[in-house]
């Protein structure tokens, strides 16, 4: 996902204008925040459920590899 930011410059017709890639921020203005294409999870959650993730392959893979050692 690409950031967008806004740059002041006095020369701009509004005193600001929006850095491309961010088709977003450049429809909702500044309360793109509210109309995420992906929901209302959060960052955190889903950093929660990414990490949720990885610890669960993280133990299928000390599991087999605990099974490999014993054999």
């Amino acid at each position: 996902m690409s950031r967008c930011r806004w740059i002041t410059d006095p020369d701009v017709p509004g005193g600001r204008f929006l850095v491309p890639g961010c088709w977003n921020r450049a429809i909702n203005g500044d309360q793109a925040e509210c109309h995420r294409k992906d929901g209302t999870q959060t960052t955190a959650e889903r950093l929660e459920a990414k990490i949720d993730k990885l610890i669960a392959r993280m133990d299928h893979l000390e599991g087999r590899a605990a099974l490999q050692e014993r054999e």
